[in-house]
């Protein structure tokens, strides 16, 4: 396998090439085949896990996918779909789901509009791409021009989706959801990725990072008081180390790497708010 030093090849050297899809009689789904649904793929993973030793002295013209079907871990009446998509040259795996099931105990339908990220990970790789795989391969000029030129692009939730946020962070921190609390929070929340349904957001003030995550779109609000929503909560002076090798087993921890990605994404990038008695009702600032 090639080192992960001599990974996205070419990223810094133009291709040339057209972009193509090499044909497999077990197709992997159509929209995770298309090219601008592979570059948010990409765009999402230099955002969020990838970094400068990735992208450094790497000749190839080329960039490729392999992507396949997964079978999809289902109860009777779900319709979910699943997919993979490995990135030989970095020795990344990244897991995709599409949901579409019924809580029948809730009476909520819960459908993503489609496949989002689901876990992304590091590892070898078979020498070939496995069974079932389309192989798509692209030019790493144009790859490297569109995650150039958008590396600062954001799109943030709308003024009904932070209301939403507002409410569940107030809830989060134990205050009085109509902002009759002493003192005040300042929140910085990070873009949404069109790729995956989680939010990152950073509680300044207590130096907490919160992780939203859920099989339903995030961006639609009223999912947020319906769909299940799961909440980590992470406090990066006691919860940061610098590998999990430290903590063996534990999901409870990030990594100084992880910690300043998310940092990046919710203080540069991202959109700050104010909680508390004085601006319960305060304007979204960028």
């Amino acid at each position: 396998m090639k080192t992960i030093r001599a990974a996205l090849m070419g990223l810094v050297a133009a291709g040339t090439m057209a972009w193509a899809a090499e044909p497999d009689p077990a197709r992997p789904p159509a929209e995770v085949l298309e090219k601008s649904y592979l570059f948010e793929v990409a765009r999402h993973l230099f955002r969020w896990h990838l970094d400068e030793h990735d992208v450094e002295g790497n000749p190839a013209r080329e960039y490729v996918f392999w992507v396949r079907r997964l079978e999809a871990d289902r109860d009777e009446g779900d319709r979910s779909e699943a997919a993979e998509i490995v990135l030989p040259q970095v020795g990344m795996a990244v897991r995709l789901k599409k949901a579409d099931y019924t809580i029948e105990e809730l009476g909520v339908a819960v459908r993503s509009p489609g496949f989002r990220i689901v876990n992304v990970a590091r590892g070898t790789v078979p020498p070939e791409a496995p069974p079932g795989s389309a192989v798509v391969r692209g030019p790493y000029g144009e790859m490297r021009e569109y995650l150039f030129r958008t590396r600062a692009q954001a799109e943030y939730p709308d003024a009904a989706m932070f209301e939403r946020l507002r409410r569940a962070l107030q809830e989060h921190l134990d205050l009085d959801p109509d902002g009759h609390a002493e003192g005040e929070y300042e929140v910085h929340v990070a873009p949404l990725s069109p790729v995956a349904n989680e939010l990152w957001v950073f509680i300044e003030t207590k130096k907490l990072l919160v992780q939203y995550s859920s099989d339903a779109d995030l961006g639609h609000a009223e999912m947020w008081g319906q769909a299940p929503l799961a909440v980590r909560t992470y406090d990066i002076e006691e919860q940061t180390v610098v590998s999990l090798d430290e903590v063996p087993g534990s999901n409870e921890f990030l990594t100084r790497d992880q910690v300043g990605r998310a940092l990046y994404n919710c203080l540069v990038l991202g959109r700050r708010i104010v909680l508390g008695r004085e601006e319960a009702d305060g304007p979204v600032e960028p």
